[in-house]
Formats: C-alpha cells, sequence, structure tokens
C-alpha cells in the first residue's frame, strides 16, 4: 500500500482536481491522507466530501503551523509501505502511481525517484533529474547529488511529490526537520533519505504536474531568509557528517549555496549590483529576459531604490504572467528596445535553459556582449 500524504492550506479553487486525479488513480492501493493545515477557506469543506465518498482518503485537521508540521503529521499517520506526496493545486496523470509502484516492484528499491512536468500558462516542460535512471547505492549517487556539475542543475532533483519512499525512511527523515526551515523543505527530506536507502531506483516516469499558479507568482524576500537558509545548511551538512561524508559533499553545498541565496535574497551576493553577473554600473538601463521565480526577485531586487532602470521584462510565457498582473512582454519585444539598453539579464539558474534564451536573444539582433548571465568566476569560486 501507498500513503499519499497530500498537505493543505487555502486551496479551495484546485483542490478538488488535485483530488480526483489521486483518487483517480489506477493503482488502487492507496491510503489518502488530507493534512489540512488550518485552512479558513472552503479546503474542509472539499476534504470532507471527498472522505464522505472515498473509503480511502483520511482527513486530518489541525492548527496551522505550517509545511513541515503538516508533512510531520502526515507520516505520523501513515501506514502504507511507501509514502508518495502531492501539493494540494497540482495534479497527477492517472497511471502516476502505477509506474511509480511497477518500478518498485521491478527493482526493489526503497527510494524511487521520478521526473515532472513543470505548468506554466499553457506551456509545459519536463523538469528531469540529471542522473541517468538505473538502481543505484546511495555511495555511487553522491559524485552528483545535489550538483550536476552544471550550474545549476541538481543531480537528483529534491521535490518529495517526485518520489516513493519507504515509510520508515521518509518518517525519520521528515521528523528530525527543524519546523522553522521554511525553504528547502523537500531538500532536507529528501538528501538524507538518499542517504538511509540501500537501493535508489532513478527512472524516466513523467506524470505529476506542478502547476506555478497566478497566486504564486509574486514573489517577495524575507529578511529571514539568511537564517533559515543557515538551518538548511546545517540541516543538511549534519546529515552528510553522520555519514561520513561532508567533506566529499561540501562542494556540492557550496554550489547550492550561491544558487539559493541568489534566487532568494540577491543582496546578500552584491558588493557591486549582480556581482555574480559579472557586476553592472549602477543605474544601468537592463532587459529582464525570463519572468519565474528569478526573474521576479531579479525585478524587485533592481527596482528598489532604483538600482538599475528596467526598460523591458520579457518572458515567452507572457501571457501567464500578465494574467498575474505582471507588465511581461514576448520575447520579441526587446527588438523595439534596441538602444534603449545596456544589458540583457537572462534570468533561470540552469545553463541548458540560459544557453537557449542565450541563442534566442541572439536570433532577435541582440548584440551579445550585452548578455549577461553568471559569470565563470561566480561559478568556480
Amino acid at each position: 500500500m501507498i500513503s499519499v500524504i497530500i498537505p493543505i492550506y487555502n486551496a479551495g479553487a484546485y483542490l478538488e482536481r488535485c483530488l480526483e486525479s489521486v483518487c483517480g488513480q489506477t493503482f488502487r492501493d492507496l491510503e489518502i491522507l488530507l493534512v489540512d493545515d488550518g485552512s479558513t477557506d472552503s479546503s474542509p469543506q472539499i476534504c470532507r466530501r471527498y472522505q464522505a465518498a472515498d473509503s480511502r482518503v483520511q482527513v486530518i485537521r489541525q492548527e496551522n503551523g505550517g509545511l513541515i508540521r503538516a508533512r510531520q503529521t502526515g507520516v505520523r499517520a501513515a501506514s502504507g509501505d511507501f509514502v508518495g506526496w502531492t501539493d494540494s493545486d497540482d495534479w497527477l496523470e492517472a497511471d502516476y502511481f502505477a509506474q511509480l509502484a511497477a518500478a518498485q516492484a521491478a527493482s526493489g528499491a526503497d527510494f524511487v525517484a521520478a521526473n515532472h512536468f513543470h505548468d506554466i500558462g499553457g506551456d509545459s516542460k519536463v523538469v528531469r533529474n540529471h542522473i541517468p535512471p538505473g538502481v543505484y547505492r546511495w555511495r555511487e549517487l553522491l559524485p552528483n547529488l545535489l550538483y550536476s556539475g552544471s550550474f545549476f542543475s541538481f543531480g537528483l532533483q529534491p521535490h518529495v511529490y517526485t518520489k516513493l519512499i519507504r515509510r520508515d525512511i521518509i518518517t525519520r527523515a521528515e521528523l528530525a526537520i527543524d519546523p522553522r526551515i521554511r525553504a528547502g523543505e523537500d531538500a532536507a527530506a529528501i538528501y538524507p533519505s538518499v542517504l538511509e536507502a540501500e537501493r535508489i531506483a532513478v527512472t524516466s516516469i513523467c506524470g505529476y504536474h506542478y502547476v506555478q499558479r497566478q497566486g504564486s507568482m509574486v514573489k517577495t524576500e524575507n529578511p529571514e531568509e539568511l537564517q533559515r537558509f543557515r538551518l538548511l545548511y546545517d540541516h543538511l551538512a549534519g546529515a552528510f557528517a553522520q555519514k561520513g561524508v561532508l567533506e566529499e559533499m561540501l562542494p556540492q553545498l557550496r554550489q547550492y549555496e550561491k544558487y539559493f541565496l541568489f534566487s532568494r535574497h540577491m543582496k546578500i551576493l552584491d558588493q557591486q549590483i549582480l556581482l555574480p553577473y559579472g557586476g553592472i554600473p549602477l543605474h544601468s538601463r537592463v532587459v529582464i529576459y525570463g519572468a519565474g521565480v528569478l526573474g521576479q526577485k531579479m525585478q524587485g531586487y533592481l527596482s528598489e531604490g532604483r538600482r538599475a532602470d528596467v526598460v523591458l521584462w520579457i518572458d515567452k510565457n507572457y501571457a501567464a504572467y500578465q494574467k498575474a498582473g505582471l507588465d511581461v512582454r514576448p520575447p520579441e519585444a526587446v527588438r523595439d528596445a534596441k538602444g534603449r539598453y545596456d544589458f540583457v539579464l537572462i534570468a533561470h539558474t540552469e545553463a541548458s535553459a540560459a544557453g537557449e534564451m542565450r541563442n534566442r536573444l541572439l536570433d532577435l539582433e541582440v548584440p551579445e556582449e550585452k548578455i549577461r548571465w553568471f559569470s565563470q568566476r561566480f561559478i568556480d569560486r
């Protein structure tokens, strides 16, 4: 049996689609645990309705305590042989858990890893692990576990919702997490779980749809971000130290730290403006290419105190971001901005995607010397 844990907080607008996709799985031997973390919208009523209609559904309601506490409640209540996860605003293809269960049965793995779809508006992109499919011992994964070697791509993606993990392993990992960790919660559970698994199956399965919602698109910096990352860093370092592999993993942890901090708290790394991009002069005129989490952080950071003049913001999924109230235009708009910008900043953390974006800019006649991404010095240091 698989226990599917779904933490829920004010997800009423999307919850029914999520629950329909879980209850409709072709793999029927599921225990579906809905952990309502103090929702104040229609979520409790929706949960009760599904509980009444499907005997596999259990509803656990608690006072709001955050994602970690909700997940910990879920693993304490789980009774399945394995645990899987779903976010309350995402959805699954009908055979997703059947594929995971089949991969586990074929490999005898304690830990099964899949890929996922990242859906923005009408666009859906596959996000893959950068470790080839196969069955591994945990030590075999260490050289590329957090960091694939290309900035920045995880070796094994940290998301809990693309994993099927033996219940005793994930329970120990979740209950060991400090609830004050409010960013990187998935990494805090997944990588320590890898270290406890005897066999890890990395698969090519892709049936989970992570949906970037309109309400999740406006990202804000939190002044406690650095402290929160330090909690996460210490948690991961402690797990590696316990296994005697901390020294081996430190270079990957440092790369993860650079990625995390730049994605979430840019000013921490800047003695100049955007030092990781090679540094640009104050009050430069810039175009930002990319409106995801990093692009939104960058736009807010540069606009604060007018560090730079953002003359244009572009993204191929501009229509979805416009619906969220963001002034994002199609990439072709950069042609009309010719002569009005000093730099075009590629707001993406993965080298492969950044390379595609660079080529698109060149096709749009942006001078190569004006295109900026992470400098090699920043990546190598």
